[in-house]
């Protein structure tokens, strides 16, 4: 009852915002603006999409110490991608944490402890670009359950390194002995790591993949597309759609996407018809090339779907 209820929750958003996006949007324009789009520009906005996980997976073979090939850090990130796109509830991080413990040789704990610093730092990173977008355009309310959580997890790793005892004392509130232990594994994993030189470096590595991501996004808008080439307006859509996109919606972020893409270009004065055609183009430029590689991945890596429920549900196994 509670699976069939989230994903009710989940398909209601995307349906809800797909219907804010297509609200007075005149179909029959769509196709034109389309096919202003330069093809090879296109094709190059679609590669450049592929080539912002080359720093993402160079990030993780950092977590992992070392103990992947540049080439399997890139290979995790694309099936991360890809079954995130394709399944619900964020399986791509499971599948990742998966890929990194069979390629790494390294416990499940270890590599979901790599999984969470690079969601956490991706997180933060969202919330800097949120908060400079956001002074910039008067939109803070929109960072509010970002701040909440990003800030919440900040405080908790402060405990972690400055009260060890009370954190440790927070594991009495786990259910379950087995699901106990394998947070004491974690806690255990993130206090190690806790040291100025590994958060400064992890940082690091983290500002190189978002300039990455924000270099693709500008590239898409402005050549692609032929926007204004506006640092506001790109960093702007690239912030409100990441946003967007971080919500527990439909897998994919289908119909969350546009919708971020027509209300951030909204504030730039770009017409509905305009602004729905350049975000459905920027989502499946970057849904599509990335699912079918990342599904290869999956299907030569000898994870499968069961595979991943499983360590879904029960993850101190």
């Amino acid at each position: 009852m509670n699976r069939f209820l989230s994903l009710a929750l989940r398909f209601g958003l995307a349906g809800g915002c797909l219907t804010y996006a297509l609200w007075g949007v005149d179909f029959s324009r769509l196709w034109p603006v389309l096919a202003e789009f330069s093809p090879g520009f296109v094709a190059l906005y679609a590669l450049a999409v592929l080539a912002t996980t080359l720093i993402p997976g160079l990030r993780l073979r950092f977590l992992v110490n070392g103990r992947i090939s540049p080439l399997t850090g890139l290979r995790a990130c694309l099936l991360g991608l890809a079954c995130n796109n394709v399944l619900p509830a964020r399986l791509g991080e499971v599948a990742k944490a998966g890929y990194l413990r069979q390629e790494a040789s390294i416990s499940l704990g270890r590599a979901l402890e790599a999984v969470f610093w690079e969601r956490f730092f991706d997180l933060s990173a969202l919330l800097v670009l949120g908060v400079a977008v956001a002074a910039l355009l008067g939109q803070g309310a929109l960072l509010y359950p970002l701040l909440a959580v990003v800030g919440g997890g900040w405080g908790f790793l402060v405990l972690v390194w400055v009260r060890p005892r009370a954190a440790q004392a927070c594991l009495r509130l786990v259910p379950g002995e087995r699901l106990r232990l394998f947070a004491g594994e974690m806690l255990g994993l993130l206090k190690a790591r806790l040291c100025p030189g590994f958060l400064l470096r992890l940082g690091l590595w983290t500002g190189l993949a978002w300039a990455g991501y924000a270099g693709a996004y500008g590239l898409g808008l402005c050549l692609m597309a032929g926007l204004p080439a506006d640092p506001t307006l790109v960093l702007t859509v690239f912030a409100v759609v990441t946003l967007g996109f971080a919500l527990p919606a439909a897998p994919g972020g289908m119909g969350v996407f546009e919708a971020s893409a027509v209300l951030a270009l909204g504030w730039f004065g770009v017409d509905r018809e305009r602004a729905f055609a350049v975000g459905l183009a920027l989502h499946m430029l970057q849904y599509i090339p990335v699912t079918l590689i990342g599904l290869g991945v999956l299907a030569t890596s000898g994870l499968s779907l069961a595979k991943l429920r499983q360590q879904a549900e029960k993850p101190g196994l």
